[in-house]
C-alpha cells in the first residue's frame, strides 16, 4: 500500500491538521481501516492527558530508523507540520524542525503567499518538501493555528 501525508479537518475546532504516513501506517499495522482521525493533535491532546499514565515498561520510544545519529530521514513532498528552529528575516532564511527530529532549510522565496516573514522560534508551521541541488528544502511555509488578521495588527 502506498501511504501519503494528507490533510484533514478537525471535527471539533475546523482546523486544518496532516494526517501523517505513521499514523496511517499504525492503523494498518492494528488491522484498522486507514481513516484520518476525527480530531486534530491539539484537540486530542486533553483526552491524552485524561487516560492514566502507561506504565514505564510500555512507554512509547522512536522507530530505530530514527534512533540512529547521522541518519537522515527521507522526508516525502508532504504536506508536513513542523516548528521553526531560527528564523533570519534579515538574512532571508531559517530552518524548521519536522517531528522526526529532521531540521529543514527554508528561504524567504518558500514562503505561503500572503503570509508575512516572520516566524519567531518554535512556530508552529506546514510545509512542503522539495529536492534541490543542495538537498531538501521546505517550501510553501505558512504558519498554524494563528488568524493572519491578527499578524496585520
Amino acid at each position: 500500500m502506498v501511504y501519503q501525508d494528507i490533510w484533514a479537518i478537525c471535527t471539533k475546532c475546523g482546523k486544518q491538521f496532516v494526517f501523517r504516513i505513521e499514523d496511517q501506517r499504525r492503523q494498518a499495522k492494528r488491522g484498522e481501516e486507514i481513516t484520518p482521525p476525527e480530531l486534530c493533535p491539539s484537540c486530542r491532546a486533553p483526552a491524552r492527558a485524561e487516560q492514566s499514565p502507561r506504565p514505564r515498561s510500555e512507554s512509547w520510544s522512536r522507530p530505530a530508523a530514527e534512533q540512529r545519529p547521522g541518519s537522515a530521514v527521507v522526508l516525502g513532498p508532504g504536506p508536513h507540520e513542523g516548528s521553526v528552529k531560527w528564523y533570519n528575516q534579515e538574512k532571508g532564511y531559517g530552518f524548521i524542525v519536522h517531528p522526526s527530529g529532521e531540521e529543514l532549510f527554508f528561504h524567504c522565496t518558500g514562503i505561503a503567499p500572503g503570509e508575512r516573514p516572520y516566524f519567531p522560534d518554535g512556530t508552529r508551521v506546514t510545509y512542503l518538501v522539495e529536492q534541490t541541488a543542495k538537498g531538501p528544502q521546505a517550501v510553501d511555509v505558512e504558519r498554524m493555528d494563528v488568524e493572519k488578521n491578527a499578524l496585520d495588527s
